[in-house]
């Protein structure tokens, strides 16, 4: 017995050398790239503005002469004193509230691409065809449902986290300190097991999800219906998930070990380049302008390096990404039967032909014309062997050989043998 999990590693490997590799698109591989990001989200390594400068107290002193107010005898025209201290009133909470809003709906906006980018990843892998525009039109809908879908899971989990903590508090408020330690132990491996189970059913619900989403275009249904659909499937046939989700975990070991290796190569042969050139740039900067200048000619030089090293490093990622997706829709296609991926590499099946279809298909006629050209000369035979016999019965009726009888009999045989012909 094969299990349905083993046999995808084989199609993937060869829908992904196809889509990839025959023919090499190099634009094929950017449009890959920008999905994969989109789809692999933002990571939390993003750091704040960048600046480790603190303000002192030496900043805000007045360094301005003091005016007396009777010394300002008028104000310029159309500037009223109502908003000399408006900077001022502005509250530092309020400050803060904009910037995590701001922060909040970034996030939202590119939860929202990421959810839709799922869609378009599995069309253009499926179709072997990516169209960016197109795609993420299509799938706007079925994006924002998916995005409220997981908002709604990640609510429910934050709510579950925190109620987590509810038995504690007893324990906090206490003055006692004789259950100081073991409160403290047993709470660190209480929210410990908590997360870990909380992570175990996020997974389990995100794999069901990634099952849905072909289901959902292909099937034209609603994620939803979609997952009941992967549910009810997964009910029946448990076991090739369980071994499924082991393979996924070995081939994500598997892959990132090896990501981490070549972007770590790349990423080392790359830096040694690029310090080659920036000393080579600062030495003829140095010929031209001072030294604080020239590190300011730098600047440009090396945000192009980063941006070059990530765009290297997103390409090097397609077909890792490409080969796992095309995995998991390949064990979907063996697993859930009604699934109807419409595969590039699928060959369309030959249309048998019933029997009463066959006069409308033309077939039938060309089939049948030995058959109709057979039965012709049989019965042109059977007239022509009729028609000499009844030749033969007048002429020796007539006695007369050579006769008018005879005559008339032959002529008329002929030429109704030669009239049945041309028909």
């Amino acid at each position: 017995m094969t299990w349905y999990a083993i046999d995808a590693v084989d199609r993937a490997f060869s829908r992904t050398r196809r889509a990839l590799f025959e023919p090499f698109d190099f634009w094929k591989w950017v449009k890959l790239a920008i999905i994969i990001f989109f789809v692999g989200g933002i990571g939390s390594n993003y750091g704040g503005s960048g600046s480790n400068y603190q303000a002192g107290s030496e900043d805000f002193v007045n360094d301005l002469p003091s005016i007396e107010p009777e010394e300002i005898p008028y104000l310029p025209s159309g500037i009223s004193g109502l908003g000399s201290g408006y900077i001022e009133s502005i509250s530092p909470l309020a400050i803060i509230a904009a910037i995590i809003g701001l922060f909040v709906l970034f996030i939202l906006v590119f939860s929202y691409i990421s959810s839709t980018m799922e869609f378009v990843f599995v069309e253009a892998l499926v179709k072997n065809e990516v169209h960016l525009r197109a795609y993420f039109r299509k799938f706007m809908r079925k994006g924002l449902n998916l995005l409220l879908i997981r908002l709604a899971i990640g609510i429910i989990f934050l709510v579950l986290l925190l109620l987590s903590f509810l038995p504690f508090i007893p324990v906090l408020q206490s003055d006692s300190p004789d259950f100081a330690v073991p409160a403290l132990v047993g709470g660190f491996f209480w929210i410990f097991g908590v997360i870990i189970f909380l992570a175990l059913i996020g997974a389990i619900i995100g794999s069901f999800l990634s099952l849905a989403i072909p289901i959902s275009i292909y099937r034209q249904t609603g994620i939803l219906s979609a997952f009941r659909m992967v549910y009810r499937n997964f009910r029946k046939s448990w076991q090739e998930v369980l071994i499924y989700w082991f393979i996924r975990f070995a081939l994500g070991l598997g892959v990132g070990i090896l990501a981490v290796i070549l972007f770590g190569l790349l990423i080392l042969a790359l830096a040694v380049v690029f310090i080659i050139v920036d000393m080579i740039l600062y030495f003829l900067f140095s010929m031209v302008v001072s030294d604080p200048i020239n590190w300011l000619l730098l600047i440009p030089f090396v945000l192009l390096e980063f941006l070059f090293i990530f765009a290297t490093l997103m390409l090097l990622s397609v077909p890792l990404s490409v080969f796992l997706k095309y995995h998991l829709l390949s064990f979907l296609e063996i697993w859930f039967i009604d699934a109807d991926i419409p595969f590039f590499d699928k060959t369309p099946a030959v249309p048998e032909i019933e029997p009463g279809m066959e006069s409308e298909t033309g077939q039938g006629t060309q089939l049948n014309k030995p058959e109709q050209h057979s039965s012709e000369q049989s019965i042109l035979e059977q007239k022509e062997n009729e028609l000499s016999g009844s030749g033969s019965g007048d002429s020796g009726g007539s006695g007369v050989p050579g006769g008018s009888g005879d005559t008339d009999g032959s002529g008329g045989s002929e030429s109704s043998v030669s009239s049945e012909r041309n028909q």
